[in-house]
């Protein structure tokens, strides 16, 4: 079975009417083409995080935050290893992102699967380094 690395902005966007739509084919693709998503350690806590910033704010209630939350631990997701510190640390500066999302580029690197993403700085550090896009 395929395999592509799911960054947590799409994830959260197959759940989040607010979210812009324009992603529509490839969430759709990415969802239904027999493919298990596989994401780094921090995927977890950062769509927690979401949630949680969600329900605070007060546009969702703490009944569809359990809801969305339980949604998306289904999704079959495997776990990557996350490289070491100073792994991490080169590949955030060598293309300028934030160690969350050099967690990702650096999964997508190691395991030579496509990135499925909505991150703008992240496609430019995908395409930069020679990544696929999913």
């Amino acid at each position: 079975m395929k395999a592509f690395i799911l960054d947590a902005s799409l994830a959260i966007a197959w759940f989040f009417p607010s979210t812009p739509r324009e992603t529509n084919a490839l969430e759709k693709r990415v969802l239904f083409d027999d493919r298990v998503a596989l994401v780094p350690t921090i995927w977890r806590a950062e769509i927690v995080n979401f949630i949680s910033r969600q329900q605070v704010l007060g546009t969702i209630s703490q009944a569809e935050a359990a809801e969305v939350l339980h949604q998306l631990v289904l999704l079959p997701a495997g776990v990557i290893d996350d490289p070491s510190p100073g792994e991490l640390l080169s590949l955030s500066a060598q293309f300028r992102l934030t160690s969350y999302d050099a967690l990702y580029l650096h999964a997508a690197m190691s395991s030579g699967e496509p990135l499925a993403t909505l991150d703008s700085g992240l496609i430019r550090a995908a395409g930069a380094a020679g990544v696929q896009l999913a």
